[in-house]
C-alpha cells in the first residue's frame, strides 16, 4: 500500500517549484491533449489536477458545461481561477463517489500514485457517459530507473505488455523513453524533490547510502534520469 499521507506532504512541499521544472509532465500534457480528437464535452473530470499543468490545457482545448477537478493536495486556488466552469475538490480517485457522470475522464502522470491502477480504471469507465472518453497518461516500468537501482526505491509501475494484456486488445496504448541530462547527481535529487516525486518511498536512507547513491548516479548513470510515459485511452 502507498503511503497517501506522504504523498500528499511531498506534494504539498513542492507545489511552488513543480511548474518550473516539471518539464516532462508538461509535454505529456500536452501530448495527452492532442490524442483526445473530440473538442465538444458536457462535463469533464480530471484526477489529480494539482497546480493546473493539464488543466490550462483543456480549458484551452476543449468546450464544456462543467469541469471537475479533483486532487489529494488542496490546490484549489490554482484551479478554480481558471475558469467559472470549474469545480475543484480534494478527493482520493480510489475513494471517489461522483455527482454525475462525465464524457470525459482525463489524468496526467497522477494514476501511478494509485494502490491498484487496473480497479481504478475499471471504476472510471462506470464513471462515463455513453460514448464517453478516457485519456490519460501514467509512467511505465522503465521510469526513473536510476533512483530504483542506486537507492532502491520505486513505485510498481506496469509494464506495456501488462497494459496490453489487463486492458484488452481495443485499447490505446503508447509509449516513450526519454532521458534527463543533469549537471551533478544532486541536481538530479533537487528535481525529484522539486516535482514531488521524492515521494516514492517512506525508506529511509543514510548519509553514507545517500552518498554512495549520488556517486553511481555520476558514475555509472553519467547524470542522467529516464522517464517512461505511456499514454492510455482504455
Amino acid at each position: 500500500m502507498l503511503n497517501k499521507d506522504l504523498i500528499k506532504k511531498r506534494f504539498e512541499k513542492s507545489i511552488l517549484t513543480y511548474n518550473s521544472n516539471a518539464s516532462i509532465q508538461k509535454n505529456m500534457a500536452e501530448k495527452l491533449i492532442s490524442l483526445v480528437k473530440k473538442t465538444n464535452f458536457k462535463n469533464i473530470l480530471e484526477i489529480g489536477s494539482y497546480t493546473g499543468v493539464l488543466t490550462r490545457l483543456a480549458i484551452k482545448n476543449f468546450a464544456f458545461e462543467r469541469y471537475y477537478a479533483i486532487d489529494i493536495v488542496n490546490s484549489k486556488k490554482y484551479i478554480e481561477n481558471l475558469s467559472s466552469k470549474i469545480v475543484f475538490e480534494l478527493a482520493d480517485i480510489e475513494n471517489y463517489n461522483p455527482e454525475c457522470k462525465f464524457d470525459l475522464i482525463i489524468a496526467n502522470a497522477s494514476l501511478q500514485w494509485c494502490d491498484d491502477l487496473f480497479c481504478v480504471i475499471n471504476r472510471l469507465k462506470d464513471y462515463l457517459c455513453e460514448g464517453g472518453i478516457i485519456a490519460v497518461s501514467i509512467f511505465g516500468e522503465q521510469n526513473l530507473k536510476e533512483i530504483k537501482d542506486v537507492f532502491g526505491v520505486s513505485l510498481k509501475y506496469p509494464s506495456v505488455e501488462e497494459l496490453k494484456s489487463k486492458l484488452g486488445k481495443h485499447a490505446y496504448i503508447e509509449d516513450e523513453l526519454i532521458s534527463l541530462q543533469f549537471n551533478s547527481s544532486k541536481d538530479i535529487l533537487a528535481h525529484l524533490k522539486y516535482t514531488g516525486v521524492n515521494s516514492l518511498s517512506d525508506k529511509h536512507l543514510s548519509i553514507v547510502q545517500i552518498k554512495s547513491g549520488l556517486k553511481k548516479l555520476n558514475d555509472i548513470y553519467q547524470n542522467n534520469l529516464t522517464y517512461h510515459p505511456i499514454y492510455l485511452l482504455p
